[in-house]
């Protein structure tokens, strides 16, 4: 019985091979060692301390007989701009600076969303289902209306660090308009200069995150770079891109790009090839005063820390990045 069972198992050995290949990671040149070691410790600066109502404010804001939209800590504005500017580092792009008159005017936003404790899960830029409070005056509500119909919006019951907020409008998975990365593309606008900070807590557990990027001078500024790819060529943070509804992107100042390209995402290492799915075109949008924007979905992908990967945009661009991880 038992040889019987060798000669099978033999036999079976000789059938079915064993699969010898084996897929090897990207090499990283000296000059991509060195800018991820640059990426972590730059990160690893940055101040991870969460926020919640008894530290998030230097003067808490007022909603009782008297409208106050407060004042926010000095740490959360510079910790906030920090993590703003670390990802646009990331992306080759000029830092920006945050404008005092513009931090008064989001925290105004802000506030007012607090105060009504707005529907977090519909629309509330230029505040089109709500009414104006009695307490709130004509000057603060219109304000309140112009300056979130130029912001980010992020609102979250989580007691989050200020760079989380960034994090989730630069990733844009809970975007409610879906996969067109519109807050991303402000983020990672070739034209923004300044931008306006605001954060207050309502009733309801929210934390209303407002963020003006619009600013009308930026649209008339000559573009910093030509073209802004999420993720970027060269070295780019896996972290970035694990999660649910992430979409890819690529943004061009200048260009024109019409209709939907196709493309194709191709794992170097593998070699092999995947077809980009729910490609769209929002340039009509003018998200990030970018002449056209382009958001897709990298379909089924593997992710894979150390891997490199090459995008191709049909007769547009190509390019390649390898993923590594930043957070250790």
């Amino acid at each position: 019985m038992s040889r019987k069972i060798i000669l099978i198992l033999t036999s079976l050995l000789c059938v079915l091979p064993f699969n010898t290949s084996v897929v090897s990671a990207a090499e990283l040149t000296p000059a991509e060692t060195a800018k991820i070691q640059q990426l972590r410790q730059d990160y690893n600066a940055l101040d991870q301390t969460t926020f919640n109502t008894t530290n998030l404010y230097a003067v808490k804001p007022q909603f009782n007989r008297k409208f106050k939209e407060g004042i926010l800590a000095p740490a959360y504005l510079e910790q906030q701009l920090a993590y703003i500017n670390y990802y646009r580092q990331l992306f080759s792009l000029e830092p920006v600076s945050d404008n005092h008159q513009d931090n008064i005017s989001a925290q105004k936003t802000a506030a007012v969303l607090a105060l009504l404790n707005a529907n977090p899960l519909i629309n509330q830029h230029n505040l089109p289902y709500e009414k104006k409070p009695k307490i709130v005056n004509r000057g603060t509500w219109q304000i309140a209306r112009s300056t979130s119909n130029a912001a980010n919006l992020n609102f979250n019951t989580c007691n989050q660090s200020a760079g989380d907020v960034v994090t989730d409008l630069l990733t844009d998975s809970y975007n409610l308009s879906g996969t067109d990365t519109g807050h991303r593309a402000w983020l990672l606008s070739t034209r923004l200069t300044t931008i306006g900070l605001g954060a207050a807590y309502g009733k309801n557990g929210y934390r209303y995150s407002v963020q003006k990027v619009i600013n009308s001078t930026d649209a008339f500024r000559l573009a910093s770079q030509a073209q802004v790819a999420y993720p970027e060529a060269g070295v780019f943070p896996i972290e970035l891109l694990k999660g649910k509804n992430i979409a890819w992107s690529l943004y061009f100042s200048d260009q024109v790009i019409e209709g939907t390209p196709q493309i194709t995402i191709t794992d170097e290492d593998t070699g092999i090839s995947y077809q980009a799915e729910k490609v769209e075109n929002f340039s009509d949008a003018g998200y990030g005063n970018f002449q056209s924007v382009i958001s897709y979905l990298p379909g089924d992908t593997p992710l894979i820390s150390g891997h490199e990967y090459r995008v191709d945009v049909s007769g547009i661009v190509s390019y390649r990045f390898k993923l590594f991880q930043l957070k250790q």
